[in-house]
Parts: C-alpha cells; sequence; structure tokens
C-alpha cells in the first residue's frame, strides 16, 4: 500500500523491488554527504531571506470548475448533484479509474458552488479551479558563449557511461523538429491545448473519455491529432533542445542526454515573444496522455509562486494525476521553482521534484524562487540551445535548470530502465554537490554530477 493506492506486482517483481529497496537505503545513506565537485561549488546566497516578498496573485477561468468523480460515485448520481447547483459538465479526461470533469457553473456562482461540491464527498474526491500560468523563462541573453552548464554537471565524462535513450514528455509549447538538433528525435506527440482535443476528453484514450465515444471514435480522433511536433512560441524547443539536443553535429550545444527522445505534449502556445499560458485542465489532459506515451519522466515548466501548480491544496484535481503518475505508474515530475526571486514556503511533495537555478559562479541566481519547495538545483542562466528556427539561442530561467536535471534522470534509466522511480531520485541524490551536507532551502539536495549518477546506477 502506497499513498492509498494498491499495486499488484509477480514474485519476479517483487524480489526486484526489494533488491531496488535494498540499494535505496545504501544510497540514501551517502546522500546526507554530498560529494563535492572540484569545478563547481555551490554557496548560499547572503541576501535571499527566508521570508516572503510577494503576495500571491491567483489566474483562474472565471466560472469553471474542476472535479474528480469518487470511483465508487454512480455518474447519474454526479449529473443530478451538478444540476442541484445549476452547473454542466463541458469536458472530461479520464486515465484508468480516474475520471475529471471540467464543469461550467452560473455567472458569478463560481466560490458557492466550489464550496457545495466541495462538501460532497460521497461523489466527488477533489474540486478545484482551473489556474493559468505562463512558462517560466527571462529574457534572453547573448554575451555568453559557452555551454558552461555540461562541464558543471559533469556530462563530458557522464558520456563515457552513456548518452541516453529514454524519453522523456515535454509538457509545453510543442517542440520544432526541423531543426538539427532536434530533428529524428522528437515523436509526433498529441495537442492536448485545441477546443477539439480537450472536448473529446483531450487524450481520447482507448477507454473513451466521453459519454458516446466509443473506443474505436477516440483511437481514430486520436490518430487524426496533429501532435505537437512543431512550436511558434519557442519555449518548448528551448526545454527540448536543453535535454537531448544532438552532440557532434557542428550546431548550437548538446543536450545532457543527447541520445535521448522527446514525446511533445502542447498544453500551451502563442506567437513568438508572447504569453505561453497553461492551465489545470490542459495539464491534466497531458499528464493522461502521457500515461500512454510510454515516458517515464515529464518536464513541466510553468507556474508562479505559492499558487502554482506544485501547490497540492489549490490544485488537488490535477495532483490526482501526479501523485497516480508517481505511485502507480513509476514516473518522475519535474517542475521549475519559478522566476520571482522569492523565498516560497509551499510544502514540498514526495511526488513532485522542484529545481531551482544556479549561475556559473555556483550562487543561486537572481531570479530563482527558492524555499521548502526545492528537491535539486541545476545551472539556469546563459544556456545554450536551439530555438525554432534552427539556430543558436541563448536563455535563461528556471524553465531550463529543470530540463537539465530531467535530462540526469534519462540518463539513469537510459543505463538500467527497470529502475523505480524513487530509486532513481535516490541516485540523483547521492550524486549531488551542495553548498552545505544535507538539504537546504535553495538548493535542495544540491546539484546532480551526471557522471556520478551513471557510476551509481547499478
Amino acid at each position: 500500500m502506497i499513498s492509498g493506492l494498491v499495486i499488484k506486482v509477480s514474485k519476479e517483481r517483487k524480489k526486484f523491488f526489494a533488491m531496488a529497496m535494498t540499494l535505496a537505503i545504501g544510497i540514501s545513506s551517502v546522500a546526507q554527504i554530498p560529494a563535492f565537485s572540484a569545478d563547481m561549488k555551490l554557496k548560499n546566497p547572503l541576501n535571499r531571506p527566508y521570508t516572503r516578498r510577494i503576495a500571491p496573485v491567483y489566474d483562474y477561468q472565471p466560472d469553471v470548475l474542476l472535479v474528480v468523480a469518487d470511483a465508487k460515485a454512480d455518474k447519474d448520481e454526479i449529473k443530478e448533484t451538478l444540476e442541484s447547483v445549476h452547473a454542466s459538465a463541458t469536458q472530461t479526461v479520464k486515465a484508468g479509474n480516474m475520471q475529471m470533469i471540467l464543469i461550467k457553473t452560473e455567472k458569478g456562482k463560481l466560490e458557492e458552488t466550489e464550496a457545495k461540491l466541495a462538501k460532497d464527498k460521497k461523489h466527488f474526491s477533489a474540486v478545484g479551479r482551473n489556474y493559468r500560468f505562463k512558462a517560466q523563462f527571462a529574457p534572453n541573453d547573448e554575451d555568453f558563449g559557452e555551454s558552461w552548464h555540461l562541464s558543471a554537471m559533469n556530462c563530458p565524462k557522464a558520456w563515457d557511461h552513456g548518452t541516453g535513450g529514454a524519453k522523456v514528455a515535454v509538457l509545453d509549447t510543442g517542440c520544432e523538429s526541423n531543426g538539427p538538433d532536434l530533428s529524428g528525435k522528437i515523436e509526433k506527440g498529441f495537442d492536448a491545448n485545441t477546443a477539439a482535443a480537450q472536448i473529446l476528453g483531450a487524450l481520447l484514450l482507448a477507454t473513451g473519455t466521453l459519454p458516446g465515444v466509443t473506443d474505436l471514435a477516440g483511437a481514430v480522433a486520436a490518430e487524426a491529432s496533429s501532435g505537437a511536433k512543431h512550436d511558434q512560441h519557442g519555449h518548448g524547443t528551448w526545454v527540448a533542445s536543453c535535454i537531448c539536443a544532438k552532440m557532434n553535429n557542428v550546431n548550437t550545444s548538446a543536450g545532457i542526454a543527447p541520445s535521448s527522445t522527446i514525446y511533445p505534449i502542447r498544453v500551451a502556445d502563442a506567437a513568438p515573444g508572447g504569453s505561453a499560458m497553461a492551465t489545470d485542465f490542459s495539464v491534466a489532459c497531458a499528464m493522461s496522455k502521457v500515461f500512454t506515451s510510454g515516458a517515464r519522466i515529464v518536464n513541466l515548466s510553468y507556474g508562479a509562486p505559492y499558487v502554482g501548480f506544485h501547490n497540492a491544496s489549490l490544485h488537488a484535481p490535477l495532483h490526482k494525476m501526479f501523485s497516480e503518475f508517481y505511485y502507480v505508474r513509476q514516473g518522475l515530475l519535474f517542475l521549475s521553482a519559478g522566476n520571482d526571486s522569492v523565498f516560497d514556503g509551499t510544502p514540498n511533495l514526495p511526488y513532485i521534484n522542484m529545481i531551482s537555478a544556479i549561475n556559473k559562479t555556483g550562487a543561486l541566481t537572481d531570479f530563482s524562487n527558492y524555499g521548502p519547495i526545492i528537491d535539486f538545483t541545476a545551472p539556469g542562466e546563459e544556456i545554450h540551445c536551439m530555438g525554432i528556427d534552427g539556430k543558436e539561442s541563448i536563455v535563461k530561467g528556471t524553465s531550463f535548470s529543470s530540463p537539465i536535471v530531467a535530462g540526469v534522470a534519462a540518463l539513469i534509466l537510459s543505463k538500467n530502465p527497470g529502475l523505480p522511480n524513487f530509486v532513481v531520485e535516490q541516485i540523483l541524490k547521492a550524486s549531488c554537490t551542495n553548498s552545505s551536507p544535507g538539504w537546504n532551502a535553495y538548493y535542495g539536495w544540491g546539484m546532480p554530477d551526471a557522471q556520478k549518477a551513471l557510476q551509481m546506477t547499478p
């Protein structure tokens, strides 16, 4: 029993998990004393106190709620309950036995309807609003000419042990597959940001996610999706490039795991320079599609301090998906900490890895958020990657420190695809360079060392 979820395993898998637990216990003891890199030492900032420096800013879709139907609830009773509060189901997404419903409330009755449905534990296991968040990147910086983050993470030495191969799902603005660094590495993916996709439950799983949507209709609609192999904004392409850009091709830079591949899912869209906005529902749609994509690693570089996707109390329906991905699907979810330069006191969650950003001196960047939310840190400034035009872009933001750590996880899973997710996390922790032994609020467990991580991987 893990967090209320039961996992049935064969005798062989039980033996494997027992071995994995033994390995994790051994690694855990090492994780308390991080190994320091000769090239990069982290140092705590002197001007970043543990205080809250800005008020949370909420942005959500008006007159819209997300509810997760209880697995034992009768669908007719759910319909009657919604009618009793003058609400109607408009879109549905399903993953396994879990069903999330997007409902329309009476105009101006959002808070009242939310309070009534939240009390109805018989029919709904989670109720929340459809929040909206921007991508977490900062303006380009064109003054730097070297990929310092690769040497800081010890990637060249790590590549002697493996260059990746694991699939990573990037929930973003799509990924441009025509550029030289990502050509042949981007799967068709899925567009969860279109009204048509979301009306069909966004994922169009084989089970059929809406009343009247048959297995065949769902399969046909999924096949007809345009996918997410193109990116008009650029953010998703930068993120994907950080993870798996090709090396030795005389173009821009290399990704952390250059032999890995990307499963792109579009959760936001905008013109270049515009604000790409992701919502709870678009991310939920994307997560359900992840379940059938074959990817065990997800990167999501969107959010806001205190109220971002990492806040379980605000995003309870979405966190049903996150916890299912971690505990049942053995997935690893990486989120960016945000670029507001504030202490974020939101409680840490075991099924999410939040990443802060450091600069090339080993200090927390002037924009990175920090606090109990942080699990790891990575370079997030002056990062070289490929843009949608196929040429070099130099970017900064926690949007890019997050996929860099996800790339190290991809290296580990590529070497041993059978590792449980918690063992991958323990390996990451044990490899870390940090400013002090153990965990701290600026860097979490520290910056993973890719070479050491692969050496520790059985």
